[in-house]
């Protein structure tokens, strides 16, 4: 008799049309209508209360199977922002890495660029003092080979 099926219930509720009953959706409670005696009028109120009180327990296991689908949601959305910031935290690591590197080659081309530079003041002061050739001649009274 007190099984998940109501033995109160027509099949029909007048005061409900989207299967989830509740006197706030229709402007009010509205009592049984029952004409009789005492007893009868007692019966019809207890039914009513009956209809009312397993009304109640589908709209709470409704609402409660809405919070356990939240939750999980909640706890997908929190997993994924902790995969977001493990990856962000990962991104800087790398971005710092790529830096220190970057800077690394800018200091070694500066270097390489610094005795390039060198070299090649080198060889112009050597073209000067030359005369315009990379061999320099001897003095005419030295003998023998004239370059060196």
């Amino acid at each position: 008799m007190y099984g998940s099926e109501n033995p109160y219930s027509n099949g029909k509720d007048k005061r409900s049309s989207n299967g989830y009953s509740s006197y706030q959706n229709t402007g009010g409670y509205n009592p049984p209508n029952s004409s009789g005696n005492y007893a009868q009028k007692q019966t019809a109120v207890l039914e009513d209360t009956m209809r009312t009180h397993y009304e109640t327990e589908a709209t709470s296991a409704a609402v409660l199977a809405q919070m356990r689908t939240q939750r999980g949601q909640l706890e997908g959305a929190h997993e994924n922002v902790w995969q977001m910031r493990q990856a962000a935290e990962k991104a800087k690591n790398d971005l710092q890495v790529m830096i220190r590197k970057a800077r690394q080659k800018k200091l070694r081309l500066k270097i390489i660029a610094g005795a390039l530079g060198f070299i090649d003041f080198v060889l112009i002061m050597r073209l000067i003092q030359c005369g315009g050739s990379f061999f320099c001649r001897k003095s005419s009274y030295s003998g023998g080979n004239n370059y060196y």
